[in-house]
């Protein structure tokens, strides 16, 4: 059995999954997302005597990232943890080998002590749900100070599209399938980019001041600048292969994508991922013309036109979707991706499950699929979803 809860997680993201007794936790929104759903379910999890097998922080956006800090600054260290975590998966600085530089000089050890003081405001000052104040440590140093297994061992090792599977219990395994490599490196010349212009001259090795002042910048990196979306109603008849563009965010581009399986039910969790990286992944996936059938996908970026492309839409497909946004951020999810997930034929009935009811949501219970395909929305704020009979 496998099934999976979609928390109100504001404008971000945050899904727990039980495939009959193994969980995973993916992301976990903001400070609040954590304190007001997500603690309880944990504890009743570690009450029953389980466990986390595995939590992925996808990638340093503060939408991700946030609560899992508030989880890790409260879970305590070993033998004394208030639910056990048996392994982690996150980017961080300290996860990219680099070559050395000189070490800091007395002025860039301020400059890092000054992002470091200055913690996740950035984050907080744009979100409904700040990161808690108290988060003035990144995740690397948590993971690393209270001693989880953290990327198969201390950190110091990413996890992108070269990992092995993992195998989580005897049917259970992870495949991942982005980033590749190259995007992690991008994000971090860009957030050296970012500390040079304050001064920054010094070593990038690895240390808790670097690993605290490269989550705090990339936590708060505003996404790139893009057109202001056209009124929905005014966009309502365009088509998205009309008004698609392909996401160049950094941050998003460095996101975790995974394959979950569990016996014959397969999962796609795309993160924020770019339409494009998922693609190349999935296309050997695919052995006829026919799109690749997963049991849930989770569609990228809170449904964001620029990470959902036709072609993307033509290699996967499934019964059940998943769209994580209240629409509060950016106008996601976009009309034009929901429309054409529904609009394409399908021998199966879609549900399109959503964890707030949007403007896009409400606009697609009227449309009417342009193929005749079947489909039907849902919203489950914080109920378990059952993956495997969404089209029964």
């Amino acid at each position: 059995m496998l099934k999976l809860k979609m928390y109100p997680a504001r404008n971000g993201d945050a899904f727990l999954i039980d495939a009959s007794g193994t969980h995973i936790l993916i992301d976990a929104g903001f400070a609040s997302t954590y304190q007001d759903f997500i603690a309880a379910d944990l504890a009743s999890i570690a009450g029953g005597g389980g466990r986390l097998s595995l939590v992925v922080c996808t990638h340093i956006d503060a939408d991700h990232i946030g609560g899992l800090l508030e989880l890790f600054s409260l879970n305590g260290r070993p033998g004394g943890r208030g639910i056990e975590v048996d392994t982690v998966w996150h980017n961080s600085l300290r996860s990219l080998p680099f070559p050395a530089d000189p070490p800091s000089s007395a002025r860039d050890q301020a400059i890092l002590e000054a992002i470091r003081r200055r913690g996740f405001q950035g984050a907080a000052a744009t979100s409904p749900n700040p990161i808690n104040a108290r988060q003035g440590s990144s995740l690397a140093k948590l993971l690393r100070q209270n001693g989880y297994a953290w990327n198969a061992g201390d950190g110091s090792s990413s996890i992108d599209d070269g990992a092995q599977p993992l195998a989580l219990a005897s049917d259970l395994s992870i495949q991942v399938i982005g980033p590749r490599y190259a995007r992690l490196e991008a994000l971090r010349a860009l957030w050296l980019r970012d500390v040079q212009k304050l001064g920054y001259g010094g070593s990038s090795q690895a240390a808790d001041l670097l690993d605290d002042a490269y989550e705090m910048l990339c936590a708060a990196a505003p996404d790139p600048v893009v057109p202001l979306a056209t009124p929905m109603a005014a966009k309502a008849s365009r088509r998205l292969a009309e008004v698609y563009t392909h996401d160049t965010s950094i941050s998003n581009g460095s996101s975790i994508a995974l394959i979950i399986s569990s016996g014959s039910t397969r999962m796609l969790f795309l993160g924020d991922a770019w339409a494009e990286d998922a693609v190349s992944k999935l296309k050997p996936l695919r052995t006829t013309s026919a799109p690749v059938i997963f049991d849930a996908i989770k569609v990228s970026h809170h449904g964001s036109l620029r990470n959902t492309s036709v072609e993307l839409l033509s290699i996967a497909d499934s019964p059940c979707f998943l769209v994580s946004s209240d629409g509060t951020c950016h106008g996601h999810p976009d009309f034009e991706v929901l429309a054409e997930i529904v609009d394409r034929p399908a021998s199966f009935k879609r549900q399109l499950f959503f964890n707030y009811e949007t403007a896009a949501s409400n606009q697609l219970q009227a449309h009417k699929s342009r193929s005749g395909a079947a489909f039907s929305v849902h919203v489950a704020e914080h109920d378990w979803i059952q993956i495997g009979e969404a089209s029964s």
